[in-house]
C-alpha cells in the first residue's frame, strides 16, 4: 500500500521531495540520515565522509528547508529507543513547509505505539480463499488455473505460509 501511495502521480505532484528508506532491524539514525541525504543532495561528497552526527543533520535541514517532503520509513522494527527516533526526525520537524509527511510501515504494534504520532492503520490480509485466487493469478497467470495437482499442492503450502 505504501509503495502504491509513493508512486501515485498525485503524490508526486504534491511533494517537492520523495524519499523511501528501508529501515528493517538496523535502526541507526546516522545511517538513516545519510540515506535520506542521498535523496536530497546532488553531491555525495557534501556528506559522505562525515563522522559527526550533527553535521549531516544540518546538511539535511539546509536541503529540505521550505520544501514539502514525503518520507517513507519502510519496515521499521525499532521499538525500544525513542531517542533515536527523536534525533532522526529533529531536522525534519523544523522544516517550515506545510504538508510534509513521514509515513512508517511496520509489522509490530509496539513500533506504532512508540511512534504514536497518530492512530495506527492496521491492514489485515485477504481471507484464505481470496488469497489463493490471487496467488494462482500471480503464479500461474490465471486465478482459474488448475494444472498439475502437485504444483497446486505446493502453491497452497506457499500461500498458507504467506497468508
Amino acid at each position: 500500500l505504501a509503495r502504491f501511495v509513493y508512486s501515485d502521480q498525485r503524490i508526486r505532484d504534491h511533494f517537492d521531495l520523495q524519499m523511501w528508506i528501508c529501515v528493517s532491524t538496523d535502526f541507526n539514525e546516522a545511517r538513516l540520515t545519510r540515506e535520506i541525504l542521498e535523496h536530497v543532495c546532488k553531491d555525495r561528497r557534501e556528506y559522505e565522509n562525515l563522522s559527526n552526527f550533527d553535521v549531516p543533520q544540518k546538511i539535511l535541514l539546509k536541503n529540505i528547508t521550505n520544501k514539502r517532503f514525503l518520507l517513507i520509513l519502510d519496515d521499521m522494527w525499532e521499538d525500544k529507543d525513542r531517542t533515536g527516533w527523536i534525533k532522526l526526525l529533529a531536522p525534519l520537524k523544523t522544516n517550515r513547509a506545510s504538508g510534509c509527511m513521514v509515513l512508517v510501515t511496520t509489522r509490530m504494534k509496539s513500533v506504532a505505539n512508540m511512534i504514536r504520532t497518530m492512530d495506527e492503520v492496521r491492514l489485515s490480509g485477504l481471507n484464505e480463499k481470496d488469497f489463493w485466487l490471487f496467488f494462482k493469478a500471480c503464479a500461474f497467470g490465471n486465478e482459474n488455473h488448475e494444472g498439475d495437482p502437485s504444483l497446486q499442492s505446493i502453491g497452497k503450502q506457499i500461500a498458507e505460509a504467506l497468508k
